[in-house]
């Protein structure tokens, strides 16, 4: 038996136990009971074990979320305000006038009752509120282990209410989360500060952060720094962020082993300088390793990092080979053990691929090289594992692949890498003896950064196509699996002839172009009515042709005063909603944009779009413009897109059985606001989908004298406001189905009792984005039919 083999059978173990009933346990013994007698005696032995470990797996997972089930959750569904004796179990990440941290509860109590013990303490995601620029700073100063008492409002976390968005309950269930808790700073009080190793190594941290805050005068560099050597990634300017994710460079703000292979060896140089012998340099590294783990914050990635590269040490030592499988294997085996939970961690799944990829893999690239130079060779070999590895994961979850990421990979990383992130631990170790030691360093590794950055701003800015990638499908997901598995094995057999090469890297090119998906939806209409809180965004897909995008949401803006209350990366619908929904789909140009009017919860969200988005074409209601819908059209007009209006009855066809006509308004209707709102009609396959804005009594009333068929599907107008919706519309249009797209628990009680007493006269079927989420309409030659991502609440 392998420790490789065991790793594997406890990931299957884990996985089986997750996503399975425990009685799989059952049918996989005797499913192996059935077959056994079929296999030579020794492969039956260790077979037998590895089937033993994954039952050991499964069983270990479900005892580990049997004792990490929450007893708060029904006092968070009833949103509960309690007090709670907690204790800070992690760094606190301060955005503006709120602070996040995770905190361990061990007891709550009612206002004036009596406290009652949580089996075990309890993890929770704590949300503290601040009024004070004051209470800013201090709140940057708790340190894990410190205890307090407060009164919280507890909550159940909210899960995504878009296709394929960010599952915040998903992520803090992985997290041993169940319940949110909010507070006020003032109301909280501490009984103890925090002690322990953990809080040593934060003050560590945070004064070396801050250290590199008065030795890189410039806040977006020291921010940038301050991830690429301690792990802090909460500064980096989010358009630094935004650019590296972009092109597939966020590889590179994480701790991971290029980091402990180089300040290891700087630490091992320093150590056999000094007249230490070699052993006993090998030694003390190791230490060295486990508290650099710790000083950066102990990720995923890190302590991955941190325990190959002590195990690789201490073989050195003692003299002794292992194959770098076993080792990730072990590491493997150890996290696991840990803490189960992580093998749904992101920086998890991409550090452990990549490594066994790199393993694995770049041998064979070496030897596919030929006489090209070893360090060429070498560095094409890292670059191009790396990239076909965490292909699946990147797209998976992120919905984002440059087609140049392996180019600017192969160019920038060396120079981030080798240059960059040395002369950063140069620039910080001399500065803690004097600030004056760091001056040539600092500025070395500023002007290196400056002079990486600006190609790849330019490249960024160009909007490249095929950047966004459709979600994948999960038999796609186990097909490329499945190749990256047998590549290997068929090498191995001889299968390593230049032929086969080539063939190699046409299945891995035709299982790249099948990630887009080219062959799905060409004889649909999709239509998805986005969650976009009290606002609209509808994105019409028309097959493979065209994309439509009426409207984008969006929120006014409220001027900030005090500049502590900025926080660094504000949601925005169009940024954290509309623009994931795209890359999800694969969509990076807009054929169309319908701007139905100037109101800010339908056009504030755009903003976002214009610097990330290509377009055609903009819709407008050809009326006078408000001071944001002429800013938009401004920034279209710069960029040569062209804008048009229309007149009722013009109509236009996308391709066969597909086409819209312009009902509302004419040039000379004289309306404006909601009243102005641009409405389409599309007729797709027999079914015919009213679009309508904001329209209220009278536009409905100029539709009716206009004449207006009856329809199939109706967008709800006004997000269900009682001044839209008549009488005598709904019994002109008679809709089988309606959606309002209204924000959950909004100020304006949307949708109308009335309006739904309307709906419910005439038999519609209603859909609701406060109560369904997000709302897909896909409408085809075989009919229509829907689908919510979230159940009726």
């Amino acid at each position: 038996m392998t420790i490789l083999g065991a790793g594997i059978s406890l990931v299957a173990g884990y996985l089986l136990a997750a996503y399975l009933h425990s009685a799989w346990m059952l049918a996989a013994a005797g499913i192996w009971l059935s077959v056994c007698r079929l296999l030579p005696q020794p492969k039956r032995r260790w077979l037998t074990l590895y089937l033993l470990i994954t039952i050991l797996a499964g069983l270990y997972f479900t005892g580990y979320e049997f004792f990490h089930r929450s007893s708060l959750q029904p006092l968070a569904a009833d949103e509960k305000v309690v007090w709670a004796k907690g204790e800070l179990q992690a760094p606190v990440q301060r955005d503006g006038d709120v602070a996040r941290m995770f905190v361990f509860l061990s007891a709550w109590k009612e206002k004036n009752g009596s406290w009652i013990d949580i089996p075990g303490k309890e993890r929770v995601a704590l949300r503290v509120k601040l009024d004070t620029e004051t209470e800013a700073k201090q709140v940057e100063t708790w340190r894990h282990g410190g205890t307090f008492v407060a009164p919280v409002q507890l909550a159940l976390p909210a899960t995504a209410r878009n296709p394929h968005a960010f599952d915040y309950k998903q992520y803090l269930y992985y997290q041993r989360v169940h319940v949110t808790a909010e507070a006020n700073y003032a109301d909280i009080k501490w009984t103890s500060t925090g002690s322990g190793i953990w809080s040593f190594f934060q003050s560590w941290q945070a004064k070396a952060a801050n250290r590199v805050d008065e030795l890189f005068g410039d806040p977006k560099t020291a921010g940038y720094m301050k991830s690429l050597l301690l792990g802090v990634r909460e500064d980096v300017a989010v358009e630094w962020g935004e650019m590296y994710s972009e092109l597939g460079l966020s590889h590179i703000l994480a701790i991971s082993g290029l980091h402990v292979t180089l300040v290891s060896s700087m630490f091992m140089w320093l150590l056999e300088r000094i007249g230490i012998n070699r052993k006993h340099a090998l030694v003390t590294t190791v230490l060295f390793i486990i508290g650099y783990v710790m000083l950066v914050g102990a990720s995923a990635s890190a302590v991955r990092s941190g325990l190959m590269g002590g195990v690789a040490l201490a073989c050195q030592v003692w003299n002794k080979r292992l194959d770098g499988r076993e080792v990730w294997a072990g590491a493997l085996i150890v996290m696991l053990l840990y803490d189960p939970y992580q093998l749904w961690n992101v920086g998890f799944q991409l550090s452990f691929a990549v490594t066994l990829g790199l393993i694995r893999y770049v041998p064979y690239c070496l030897y596919a090289g030929g006489q090209t130079p070893v360090w060429l060779r070498t560095l094409l070999a890292v670059t191009m594992t790396a990239q076909m590895v965490s292909f699946p994961f990147v797209v998976y979850h992120f919905h984002q692949f440059s087609p140049w990421s392996w180019l600017v990979n192969l160019l920038a990383t060396p120079l981030l890498s080798s240059l960059v992130l040395p002369l950063g631990y140069i620039a910080l170790l001399f500065g803690t003896l004097h600030p004056a030691l760091a001056t040539v360093p600092v500025w070395l590794s500023t002007q290196l950064l400056e002079w990486v950055h600006a190609p790849l701003f330019a490249l960024e800015n160009m909007r490249l196509p095929y950047t966004h990638w459709p979600h994948p499908d999960w038999w796609w997901l186990i097909g490329y699996g499945i190749f990256l598995l047998l590549l290997p094995k068929l090498w191995d057999l001889g299968y390593h002839r230049r032929r086969d090469m080539i063939l190699y890297l046409i299945v891995l090119a035709g299982l790249i172009i099948v990630a887009r998906q080219p062959f799905s939806g060409h004889n649909e209409v999709r239509i998805t009515y986005l969650d976009v809180g009290q606002g609209d965004s509808i994105i019409v897909e028309v097959g493979q042709k065209k994309v439509y995008l009426m409207d984008a949401g969006g929120k006014t803006a409220w001027e900030i005063r005090e500049p502590w209350r900025e926080k660094r990366d504000p949601y925005e619908v169009g940024k954290d909603v509309v623009l994931p929904f795209l890359r999800s789909r694969g969509i990076t140009h807009v054929d169309r944009v319908v701007l139905t009017h100037g109101d800010m919860d339908h056009i504030g969200g755009m903003d976002a779009l214009l610097g990330r988005i290509t377009f055609g074409a903009v819709l407008t209601n050809g009326t006078t413009s408000k001071a944001k819908e002429l800013e938009l059209l401004a920034r279209f007009q710069a960029q040569s897109v062209p804008i048009w209006s229309g007149e009722p009855g013009m109509s236009w066809t996308d391709m066969p059985g597909v086409e819209w006509k312009w009902l509302h308004p004419g040039r000379s209707a004289g309306y404006s606001g909601n009243n102005a709102s641009v409405v389409l009609q599309l007729t797709a396959y027999g079914n015919t989908v009213l679009f309508t804005g904001d329209i209220e009594a009278d536009g409905e009333n100029m539709l009716l004298e206009n004449g207006i068929p009856v329809i199939d599907v109706l967008k709800v107008a006004h997000h269900g406001s009682k001044t839209s919706s008549t009488e005598a519309f709904l019994t002109a249009t008679a809709p089988r189905y309606a959606i309002v797209s209204a924000g959950q628990r909004n100020r304006y009680g949307h949708p109308s009792p009335e309006v739904l007493e309307r709906f419910a006269k005439h038999g519609t079927n209603l859909f609701r984005t406060d109560r369904h989420g997000a709302v897909t309409l896909t409408i085809s030659s075989k009919g229509i039919s829907w689908k919510t991502q979230l159940a009726d609440t």
